[in-house]
């Protein structure tokens, strides 16, 4: 397995406006953290690897990118629906909500996150052994190189 060149691709998606946007939310106090969304999607997936409910295979594996495709179109409609009831409430009380102050980073990264979802699935189908152990691999390596961008993120926040 080309490991090292894996992890090289995936960390190539991580494009500095994207983690400054991430550093924005999180420093404004946005609920809406890119990391962890992209982390905990990749978990579910991995579990489902693990757990034996998605054999490693390139149909299975294509299913489950399509449902959480799927799922992501259905967040943006959420999202969506969420932001204009924000707006009304800070009309209605005459509160901003903290939320506000970082709309702009939260619509740049969710416009981003269904691409950066698509390269990530085809950066895995790439270089996809279809094998359980390997293939838990590939996603282990993704989540470690997401836990090491949000500690780099806090750290940076840390010292601004």
């Amino acid at each position: 397995m080309r490991l090292k060149e894996f992890e090289e691709e995936v960390r190539s998606l991580f494009d500095e406006n994207l983690v400054e946007r991430a550093k924005n939310l999180k420093k404004t106090g946005n609920i809406f953290n890119p990391i962890f969304y992209l982390f905990f999607t990749r978990l579910v997936e991995l579990s489902a690897i693990i757990n034996g409910i998605v054999m490693p295979n390139r149909y299975e594996l294509e299913e489950l990118f399509r449902t959480r495709k799927d799922f992501l179109q259905i967040d943006y409609g959420t999202i969506g629906e969420t932001i204009r009831r924000a707006w009304l409430f800070e009309r209605e009380r005459g509160v901003e909500l903290t939320f506000s102050n970082s709309v702009e980073d939260m619509l740049y990264v969710l416009y981003r996150m269904g691409k950066l979802q698509g390269k990530l699935d085809g950066i895995i189908l790439k270089y996809a052994e279809w094998d359980k152990e390997k293939l838990a691999e590939l996603y282990f390596t993704i989540l470690q190189i997401l836990i090491e961008l949000e500690d780099r993120i806090n750290r940076e926040i840390k010292g601004d």
